[in-house]
């Protein structure tokens, strides 16, 4: 059986560390930062990191450059040189979330900044620097606390336009205490206000136009922790999961008329068989059985289960016990959720970033921190698994897997609580091979061999990666590509040799 090396390797800590602002007491945002933007700023060909950060507590005022968000170049061969200072991007209030894209067209990916206090838009202008041109771009959440975004273009028009995923109603002001254990903690998602989430439509000239009442997703008031994108029932237009705290979850199916309908109950998403909606976390979705089918995945906490969804089209199969994940994932606490090939062998496994939503200073404070876990894909829609990075056992949240060194391995990069982010460097057998399609609009599918995959704005728990899409070819000597782009266009290439990156940009 093959064993992905968790092994002997060196785990790159950056110089940053994750600010929570919890304090002797606990406000509930001190238990949600993480997000991870990777993506490449300057068009050089390598991928570089972003990282919200947080805020002192109750004010969510950043007041010193510990509270930055952190924007880090990539300076090849794993090195990494801190940018925030000239980059515009250090950000003033408490932030959790980024999502890259470019939502202007003009070749350049810009960043949109979510957190406690609302969200923020930076344009990137080129040379490392980036400007917040939220208020010129219209774009307004109401100060709700938002824990993620994703680019779509629901409407097919060519222009990306945002979907926001906003949280609960939090008023630092009126938080109450909680005890768990017999020791203050953090409250119970039950104790807070469910919110709706928002949808911005791009009109083309660098400004949005709020229809979140038009397309009717204000109708629908949640516990929003992350977004997934696709086109699950194969129509054409992009659909919207979103996982939901305690609440259950939402399907936004696209009409293709400007409007939504919610249909998590009718597909089988809105929880899992046992029909008691858990802490979903961060949720990620492609297609992992290789049957053209974009699935779904997200994470959950101790004796909830990571629930796994299989596509059949019509509607879901909770496939949490016939792919083993049920049983497998029961003891764990999750976050970020990524499917990534990491041993490049053709199928996507999963990795998850793990540790415990309670506080360290609680009654359960000797429990709270977990390792980075991977499930290994068997191919036959079951999963192993695959054992622990070696990373040591924190309270993780984000979680991004990504080629940084261009060497064909799938990276990791994850963030945890109070300790630094890190880069945990891919190790795959070397006789097996990969590609990666560097196809940067989002909605486009992508073809290789039997392999599926789209391009997506979003990646588990509050994170985002607008990187080449990347397959592991195993032995395989040469194979077709094919990409759809969102507008019908379709181009093919025949006898694609492995080992490199295609380029399959329009």
């Amino acid at each position: 059986m093959k064993i992905l090396l968790a092994l002997a390797i060196i785990i790159l800590d950056l110089p940053f560390s994750l600010f929570t602002g919890e304090g002797t007491r606990h406000p509930l945002p001190a238990a949600m930062p993480g997000g991870i933007a990777v993506f490449d700023a300057d068009n050089d060909g390598l991928l570089d990191l972003y990282f919200p950060n947080g805020a002192p507590l109750p004010s969510g005022v950043k007041t010193t450059s510990a509270h930055s968000n952190r924007f880090f170049h990539n300076d090849g061969n794993l090195r990494f040189t801190d940018r925030t200072a000239d980059s515009g991007l250090a950000g003033t209030g408490y932030d959790i979330a980024a999502t890259a894209g470019d939502y202007d067209h003009d070749g350049l990916t810009d960043l949109l900044v979510s957190g406690v206090g609302g969200i923020t838009l930076y344009r990137n202008l080129g040379n490392g620097r980036f400007a917040d041109v939220t208020a010129k771009a219209g774009l307004d959440n109401h100060g709700r606390w938002s824990v993620g975004a994703a680019w779509l273009d629901y409407d097919r028009d060519g222009h990306l336009d945002l979907f926001v995923v906003n949280y609960v109603q939090w008023d630092a002001a009126t938080e109450r205490a909680c005890v768990v254990d017999g020791r203050p903690d953090f409250c119970h998602p039950r104790f807070y206000t469910a919110q709706p989430n928002a949808l911005f439509r791009n009109d083309g000239h660098g400004g949005f136009i709020d229809v979140s009442k038009a397309s009717g997703i204000a109708a629908h008031a949640g516990k929003g922790m992350a977004a997934a994108v696709a086109d699950f029932n194969g129509d054409g237009y992009p659909d919207i999961f979103v996982s939901n705290d305690r609440v259950f979850n939402f399907l936004f199916q696209n009409t293709g008329k400007g409007t939504f309908e919610e249909v998590a109950f009718d597909r089988g998403v809105a929880a899992p068989a046992s029909g008691d909606p858990p802490s979903a976390m961060g949720v990620d979705a492609q297609d992992y059985d290789n049957d053209g089918r974009t699935d779904l995945i997200y994470t959950a906490l101790r004796d909830e289960t990571f629930p796994l969804y299989r596509n059949q089209g019509a509607d879901f199969q909770d496939a949490a016990v016939p792919s083993k994940m049920g049983v497998l994932t029961r003891p764990m606490n999750g976050w970020g959720v990524v499917f990534a090939d990491l041993d490049n062998d053709g199928w996507k496994d999963v990795a998850v970033a793990r540790g415990d939503v309670l506080s360290p200073r609680g009654a359960r404070g000797d429990r709270v921190r977990e390792p980075l876990s991977w499930f290994r894909n068997l191919g036959n829609r079951q999963f192993a698994l695959g054992g622990n990075f070696a990373a040591p056992v924190a309270q993780y949240r984000g979680l991004i897997a990504a080629d940084l060194n261009n060497d064909g391995c799938l990276d990791l990069v994850a963030t945890a609580l109070g300790q630094p982010a890190r880069v945990v460097p891919g190790q795959c057998p070397g006789a097996h091979g990969w590609l990666k399609v560097d196809v940067r609009e989002v909605g486009a599918r992508v073809q290789v061999g039997q392999q599926w995959r789209q391009v997506s704005a979003t990646q588990g728990y509050a994170s985002s990666c607008q990187c080449p899409l990347h397959f592991g070819l195993g032995l395989a000597g040469t194979v077709e590509v094919r990409v759809t782009w969102p507008s019908g266009r379709v181009r093919e290439w025949k006898a694609v040799k492995p080992n490199q990156t295609l380029d399959a940009q329009p």
